[in-house]
């Protein structure tokens, strides 16, 4: 996770040209710190820390930043509690420089979250602990070049001597390795005489070893050539006898087959006459079962359509089904299915192209059909060998969800005109109809409702001030690069898929650091700072989001959710005339609590002239609604870095990540100056 923001820190870092760092030092006068003192304050870089407690290891980088004391590993102090020893070099990491300050570091340093500041063109690290000694680096570099001079000028005469030594040592051996030359090319002359000797001996006596061994081997030659002659003419009067032992074996076997063969034509004729017949009386029997099923369907219809007319209970409908419920009304259908045993939505399949949905789960007994005769959604339900199957209505196309191991299918009705409610559920017991419907009535006007009021109020009731509450589905947007879809408002939950950029999900609930949304048909939960609503975006998000669709080839309506199939079930938000009071909806002490968002407020003024610069802030939505910020203040997930005369720096570090955002002054014309 801290690689991923990492990437996404290096890919927003933008510098017009390479800062310098002339000098480091690390001093515990006024609590222990490391500065880097940069040649000039302008064009700083973006800076990042990470520390590794497995190797002790912190790493300080910086941006297109170069150092004048140049590259290299210098040791500090081995027995340091701060920093025991330093290597600088550079890093490139897609297309962008790094330059890395490697520390091995002791106790007093274990996090990447050190407190960072700015000192004019001194950039500061703090660090909590105190009592380590003070540092600086161009004066370690150049006592370690003077040690690197002095111990290779040491190196030089050392081994100038060694060479000395060296050359008078070979001169003696390779005096000694001539004296033993001579004496081994002496002995080596003896030896080959002797040995030539005795070569000559031992090959008279090999000549007259070898004439013994041919004599011998011919007698043995002869001998075995007689056996061979022998046991050949037994072997061809053996292979006769099995031949004429052979043939008499496979006429027999012939005749065996052609009598089994026989045999069998004769079985597979009576099996096959018994199987014609036992399917003839199976065919019969079945025709049979049918037309009785169908008798039982008819008469279970005739009493269904008669519930449905006068209401009341009937008998059993489908084994293993707890309940089977519609519900009608307010342009919106829903029919629920719970079974004996938990649905989970991976076991539902489809619709496919017939307009079927199966649930995978078992059952023994026989089933009919049950028809709703109700509705738009559900045609018929029954048990086949795969578990349920559900057909839809022509044309039906609604949303499938599983609630508490229940399915549940919601679509939008239109031809249900009656204000109110239609339902009926279906039990083992039966079936009930209930139906809460009326005509509709009139409804009075305003000013019919003003009349109603106490003549002598002093209450006055204003027609632009009253205001209508409609359900509505907000629609998200998916606002970083790349974001999990959980499973479960989790992060070690599973993951369904991964959204990116630009993707529309259903925001149906808030549970903690997670938004509940649905993306397709599917719900599950995705992290709330990755998300936002249209009207959260930034100009710069705005803008990013246009290419994107334009990229997608997607036309979408701004003001109108486009992801769930219930969007035209809904209408539009609330809408009033506050008269330039603040928004009642929205809640400022949260908000406070736990931080100014400086993506959800603009810069409107700066008060300059006081001994502390203030800047002021209001809110995107509610200018109403304002803040008053000094340098250090607080906000979410960072700090006011610096206030100037036309800009406010803020310093946001996310996830062991720093980064610097700037707000400008509008001018005159409403741009930024």
């Amino acid at each position: 996770m801290k690689s991923k923001y990492l990437i996404l820190f290096m890919m927003a870092a933008v510098a017009s040209q390479a800062a310098q760092i002339k000098d480091v030092s690390f001093a515990c006068d006024k609590g222990c710190r490391m500065v880097f003192a940069f040649n000039s304050d302008k064009d700083l870089p973006t800076f990042f820390q990470k520390y590794d407690a497995s190797s002790k290891k912190f790493v300080a980088g910086f941006s297109e930043t170069d150092i004048a004391l140049g590259e290299g590993s210098f040791e500090i102090d081995a027995n340091s509690k701060f920093v025991k020893n330093v290597r600088i070099f550079k890093e490139n990491f897609r297309g962008s420089n790094f330059l890395k300050f490697e520390m091995e570091v002791g106790a007093s340093i274990d996090s990447d979250k050190n407190e960072i500041s700015l000192d004019k063109s001194n950039f500061l690290l703090k660090f909590k602990d105190k009592g380590g000694k003070s540092w600086t680096l161009s004066k370690v570099v150049a006592d370690s070049k003077k040690a690197a001079d002095k111990k290779a000028l040491a190196d030089k005469k050392a081994a100038e001597k060694a060479a000395l030594e060296e050359k008078k040592a070979a001169e003696k051996a390779a005096l000694e390795e001539k004296k033993r030359l001579a004496e081994e090319k002496k002995a080596a002359e003896k030896a080959a005489l002797e040995e030539k000797k005795a070569a000559e001996k031992a090959a008279k006596e090999e000549k007259a070893r070898l004439a013994a061994e041919k004599k011998a081997a011919e007698k043995a030659a002869l001998e075995e050539k007689k056996a061979a002659e022998k046991a050949a003419k037994e072997e061809k009067a053996r292979l006769a006898a099995e031949k004429k032992a052979a043939e008499k074996k496979a006429l027999e076997e012939k005749k065996a087959a052609e009598k089994a063969a026989l045999e069998e034509k004769r079985r597979l004729a009576a099996e096959k006459k018994a199987a014609e017949k036992k399917a003839l009386e199976e065919k019969k029997a079945a025709e049979k079962a049918a037309k009785e099923e169908n008798k039982r369907i008819a008469a279970n219809q005739k009493l269904l359509d008669k519930a449905i007319r006068e209401g009341g209970p009937i008998g059993e409908y489908l084994p293993s089904l707890k309940e089977m419920t519609l519900l009608v009304g307010s342009g919106m259908e829903q029919v629920k299915l719970v079974a004996d045993s938990p649905i989970d939505i991976k076991n539902v399949n489809g619709p496919d192209k017939a307009s079927v949905v199966f649930i995978s789960l078992e059952s023994s007994k026989k089933s009919p059909v049950f028809k709703p005769n109700a509705g738009s959604i559900v045609k018929s339900v029954t048990w086949t060998a795969e578990g349920i199957k559900v057909q839809l209505e022509a044309g039906a196309a609604p949303v499938m969800m599983v609630q508490d191991g229940a399915l549940i299918f919601q679509a939008q009705n239109t031809q249900f005109s009656k204000e109110g409610f239609s339902f009926w559920t279906a039990k083992a017991s039966g079936i009930s109809i209930r139906d809460w419907t009326k005509a509709s009535e009139e409804k009075p006007n305003f000013d019919s409702f003003v009349k109603n009021f106490e003549k002598d109020s002093k209450k006055q009731v204003s027609g632009s001030q009253t205001f209508h509450l409609r359900p509505v589905v907000r629609e998200l947007i998916v606002t970083v690069d790349e974001i999990e879809f959980f499973a479960a408002p989790n992060e070690n939950a599973q993951v369904l898929q991964r959204l990116v950029f630009g993707d529309r999900l259903v925001s149906l609930d808030m549970s903690g650091m997670y938004r509940k949304v649905q993306v397709g048909n599917r719900v599950g939960y995705v992290n709330r700072r990755s998300v936002g609503f249209r009207d959260e975006l930034s100009p710069a998000q705005a803008e990013r989001l246009k290419e994107v669709d334009q990229d997608r080839g997607d036309v979408l309506n701004p003001e109108k959710a486009t992801n769930s199939r219930l969007d035209d079930l809904y209408e539009d938000r609330v809408t009033y005339s506050s008269f330039g009071r603040r928004d009642p909806f929205v809640d400022i002490k949260g908000l406070v609590e736990e931080g100014i968002n400086i993506d959800q407020v603009e810069l409107v003024g700066i008060i300059w002239e006081s001994d502390v610069p203030m800047a002021i802030l209001v809110e995107s939505k509610n200018p109403s609604v304002s803040y008053t910020l000094k340098e250090g203040d607080k906000i979410l997930n960072g700090k006011v870095l610096k206030i100037t005369q036309t800009d406010v720096l803020f310093l946001i570090q996310e996830f062991g990540v720093s980064r610097r955002y700037s707000m400008g002054l509008p001018d005159k014309f409403g741009g930024n100056k």
